[in-house]
């Protein structure tokens, strides 16, 4: 990572209240509080000019949802971790900031169940059948049981 755009997020990571941590070469983690991801992103695309957002990841932390958001500028990658409760998994959407992550998020929703405050999409379905019972957890929570996702679906083949 060049040491210039390094030394400005490590420095706008500290003034956010956030760390910035190098991972490997080329490589960089920043933490951020999900009440101020909007902020540090739109400080990543205003202020450094990092404007490619490659995708956005979805994790089961067990009690929390992580959300990692993967920005890549020519040999360099900077991912911005954030987290939201299980018992209450929204985000703030960041669609308004890159109108392109409106995909991710809505793939989130669908295998996570996270909800983005702001997506003008967050209520159809990208990768869930739209007949997905209510019922039934979005299917990469580690609660979810996929043999009950398969039977409820009618996805069950006979045994022979």
């Amino acid at each position: 990572m060049s040491e210039t755009l390094l030394e400005r997020i490590t420095t706008f990571a500290a003034e956010s209240n956030t760390k910035a941590v190098p991972l490997r070469k080329g490589e960089t983690l920043v933490e951020v509080d999900q009440a101020n991801i909007k902020a540090f992103i739109s400080h990543l695309l205003n202020d450094l000019a990092l404007r490619h957002l490659a995708t956005i990841t979805g994790l089961d932390l067990g009690q929390n949802l992580g959300i990692t958001y993967h920005f890549i500028q020519g040999q360099e990658t900077i991912h911005v971790r954030t987290s939201v409760p299980k018992t209450n998994p929204a985000a703030l959407s960041i669609v308004d900031l890159i109108p392109g992550a409106i995909l991710y998020e809505m793939e989130i929703h669908d295998m996570f169940g996270v909800t983005f405050t702001g997506n003008p999409w967050i209520d159809q379905k990208l990768l869930l059948p739209d007949d997905w019972p209510a019922d039934l957890p979005p299917p990469l929570l580690k609660t979810s049981k996929p043999a009950e996702i398969r039977k409820r679906l009618g996805l069950e083949t006979a045994q022979k």
